[in-house]
C-alpha cells in the first residue's frame, strides 16, 4: 500500500486526458480544492467527469484552467458556469458508467475510501453509483483515504493492491441537511401515503416533500427500499419499524441504493450495517429489476407538467436545474411491477405563484418523463391518474389538482386547443 502527498498524487495526471471522480458523500474533497493549484503545467487539456458538486470549488471558475468538466448531475454550486467549462451531459442514471466505458478510455479514477481493513480492503464508502465500475475500467486508481468515511456493504470494497496511490485527507463528509416539510407538503404526502400498500417497495428522491411522505408512512407496515438514493427519510422509517424488506423479492430484508447522501447521522446508520446495501445504479436504476419488485412505487417531484402529461423534472425552459438523474427509469420501472406504481408529486404552484400544470411546458423545458409513460400526479389538491387515459381525460384530472386560481385559465386554453 503507497501513500503519497497530494502534490506527488497530481504528477500522476501528468498526461492524462480522462478522470473521472467519485460523486456526493464521496466526492473528494483533496482532488477538487487542490485542482486549480497543482495541475501538471504545459499538459494536454483534461476532461473531469463527475456529478453534482458539493460545493464550488476554485477549480470551476477558473477559467485559465485546461480542463473541462462533464457533469452528470447539476448543482446550484456550479449552474452559472454551464456551457462555459461545465457540460451537462443528459442520461439515465442507470446509463452514467456504461456510457463512459463505452466511449472513453478512463485514465484514473479519483475516490475516496476507508482505512484498510486487516485483510487489505478498503470501502468506497456512500458511493457505489458509478464508482465501482468506473474504477475497474481505470489506467489509475488514486484514493484519498478518510476515517470519516462509512464502511458499506455490496459493491463497495477494493483490495489496496488494485490502487495505485493513496492520500491520507481525512476531512468531514459533505452533507445534505433535513429539508423541513410545509403544510402544503404534508397534504401532499397524506395523498400519497393512501397510494401506498403495506408491503410495497419504494423508492424516494431528496427534499421536503419526500420528508414529508416520510412521516405520512408513520403508519405502515413492512415497507422495503429500493431507491437510487438511500437518504436520512429511509433511515427514519427502519428505525421506525415502517420498513423490513420482509415482503421485497429482490435482496429482502435489505435496504438497497446506489449511494447514500444526508446528515452525519445517515452517515453513522449506514457504518458497517449489513441491513444496506450499495449497488450499482446499472443495477439498482434497471427498469426491469426495479419492476421485479413487489409492489414497488417510485416517488419523485417536477418542475412542470403539462396538461397532457409531460413531466419537466430537470429544467426551467432552457435553463438546466439538475438533470434526469433516475426519475424516468424508476417511474417506468414501478409500473413494471406487480401492484406498482410511478408517482410524481409536487406542489400546484411555484412559490412566484405560477402553476406547475400548464397548457405548455416553458420553451426549451426537458421532457423528463414522456406522456406515453406518465402514470400518476400528485398534488395537495389531489391525485391524477393518467395511465391508459385519454387526452381528454387527462386534461380534466390535471385542470381539477391544479391550483384554484388557475383553473379557469387552464380549462379555457384546453378548449381553444381543442383538448377539451
Amino acid at each position: 500500500m503507497e501513500f503519497k502527498t497530494i502534490e506527488e498524487a497530481f504528477l500522476e495526471l501528468k498526461g492524462q486526458k480522462t478522470i473521472v471522480t467519485a460523486m456526493a458523500a464521496a466526492e473528494p474533497q483533496a482532488f477538487f480544492s487542490q485542482l486549480h493549484r497543482l495541475l501538471p503545467e504545459n499538459d494536454c487539456e483534461k476532461v473531469v467527469y463527475c456529478a453534482n458538486p458539493t460545493e464550488d470549488y476554485p477549480c470551476f471558475t477558473d477559467l485559465s484552467l485546461p480542463l473541462r468538466f462533464v457533469v452528470m448531475f447539476l448543482t446550484s454550486r456550479i449552474r452559472k458556469n454551464q456551457g462555459i467549462n461545465i457540460h451537462y451531459c443528459p442520461q439515465h442514471l442507470s446509463s452514467w458508467a456504461g456510457h463512459l466505458i463505452k466511449r472513453h478510455p478512463i485514465d484514473v479514477f479519483w475516490g475516496v475510501c476507508t482505512t484498510p481493513d486487516e485483510r487489505g480492503f478498503v470501502s468506497l464508502g456512500p458511493g457505489a453509483c458509478y464508482e465501482s465500475e468506473l474504477r475497474r475500467h481505470a489506467s489509475k486508481v488514486i484514493l484519498e483515504v478518510n476515517p470519516e468515511l462509512p464502511m458499506t456493504f455490496g459493491d463497495t470494497h477494493v483490495h489496496v493492491s488494485k490502487v495505485d496511490a493513496f492520500i491520507e485527507h481525512p476531512r468531514e463528509l459533505p452533507t445534505c441537511p433535513r429539508a423541513k416539510p410545509s403544510d402544503v407538503d404534508r397534504k401532499i404526502a397524506s395523498y400519497v401515503a393512501e397510494l401506498v400498500p403495506n408491503g410495497a417497495t419504494i423508492q424516494l428522491g431528496i427534499g421536503s416533500i419526500p420528508n414529508a411522505i416520510g412521516e405520512a408512512l408513520s403508519n405502515h407496515k413492512n415497507l422495503g427500499v429500493h431507491t437510487e438514493m438511500i437518504n436520512d427519510t429511509m433511515m427514519d422509517l427502519y428505525l421506525g419499524g415502517q420498513v423490513d424488506g420482509s415482503k421485497k423479492s429482490l435482496w429482502p430484508g435489505k435496504i438497497v441504493g446506489a449511494f447514500a447522501y444526508g446528515t452525519k447521522e445517515l452517515y453513522q446508520f449506514i457504518d458497517q450495517n449489513p441491513i444496506v446495501e450499495l449497488q450499482p445504479a446499472s443495477v439498482v436504476n434497471d427498469p426491469y429489476r426495479i419492476g421485479r419488485n413487489f409492489r414497488m412505487h417510485s416517488i419523485n417531484t417536477a418542475v412542470e407538467v403539462d396538461i397532457t402529461g409531460q413531466v419537466c423534472s430537470e429544467s426551467i425552459g432552457h435553463m438546466e436545474l439538475s438533470g434526469v438523474g433516475g426519475a424516468s427509469e424508476t417511474h417506468v420501472g414501478a409500473q413494471r411491477s406487480e401492484g406498482g406504481r410511478g408517482i410524481i408529486a409536487m406542489q400546484s404552484r411555484t412559490r412566484r405563484g405560477d402553476s406547475k400544470i400548464v397548457v405548455s411546458l416553458k420553451e426549451g423545458a426537458k421532457v423528463s418523463i414522456s406522456r406515453n409513460d406518465v402514470d400518476t400526479i400528485v398534488t395537495e389538491y389531489g391525485v391524477a391518474e393518467l395511465a391508459g387515459r385519454s387526452v381528454l381525460e387527462r386534461v380534466q384530472a390535471l385542470i381539477k389538482i391544479a391550483h384554484p386560481e388557475h383553473r379557469e385559465a387552464l380549462e379555457s386554453e384546453a378548449k381553444r386547443l381543442a383538448y377539451l
